[in-house]
């Protein structure tokens, strides 16, 4: 799978490749990398995780250590939680981890008992507001994977026109009567264009958010929320 590529079902893709061994896992790896690395970059930055290492140290090492271990994301299908959240957990986990390494290291103390007044490696915790940052860049990255498989979808079926009526539209904010000049069509053909390519956008969208682990009963509500999100 390249990297322009995503899996159409995380629940059942994960599962086969895994079973393929180490290959598959290098694809899933792949995969989760690509789209939450800047997300959890931004996590980082937004919070005081950013005083602990450097971002993209912080991210990397905890892809390492956690997509190293073979049941990592069998144990995130089991946990029903959404892959965010379970990532973003994670990142905390490793976080308190490296602090304990640095501290081991540096000969300092695991705590404040020493009365110096350190911060505590439990009190690294989730912070509402380097969430919020990571929330907007994760919205952003599955926004962009959902239309580039709208778009892949409609270039493959020979209406690459829907998709690019589509764009202009709703990314560039033209009217269809002016992209319908543009394209030599009518602004009523323009709108026909853009419903059949925003009908394949919402599609690639709540399947993504389905192989996220959102629950289908949620996703009306989970797609207006990241369509606020993706605004702020």
């Amino acid at each position: 799978m390249s990297q322009a590529e995503f899996p159409t079902t995380h629940a059942t893709w994960i599962a086969a490749q895994i079973a393929r061994g180490d290959a598959g896992r290098a694809e899933v790896h792949d995969h989760v990398m690509r789209r939450y690395a800047a997300p959890l970059r931004a996590y980082v930055l937004g919070s005081t995780l950013r005083t602990l290492d450097d971002a993209d140290a912080l991210v990397n090492g905890f892809f390492v250590t956690r997509l190293s271990r073979g049941d990592y994301l069998a144990k995130w299908q089991e946990s029903r939680l959404p892959l965010r959240r379970w990532l973003v957990n994670g990142l905390l986990l490793h976080a308190r981890e490296r602090m304990r390494e640095l501290r081991k290291n540096s000969g300092g103390c695991e705590g404040c008992a020493c009365g110096t007044g350190c911060a505590s490696v439990d009190a690294i915790g989730l912070e509402p507001s380097a969430f919020e940052s990571f929330e907007r860049a994760w919205s952003r990255a599955l926004l962009g994977d959902a239309c580039s498989l709208a778009q892949r979808e409609l270039v493959a079926e020979g209406d690459g026109d829907a998709w690019e009526v589509f764009r202009r539209h709703y990314l560039d904010g033209l009217e269809y009567a002016d992209i319908g000049l543009q394209l030599r069509i009518t602004a009523a053909e323009a709108r026909t264009r853009s419903r059949r390519a925003s009908y394949r956008f919402e599609r690639a969208l709540r399947q993504l958010l389905e192989d996220e682990g959102v629950a289908r009963d949620d996703l009306d509500e989970e797609i207006a929320w990241l369509m606020e999100v993706s605004g702020r």
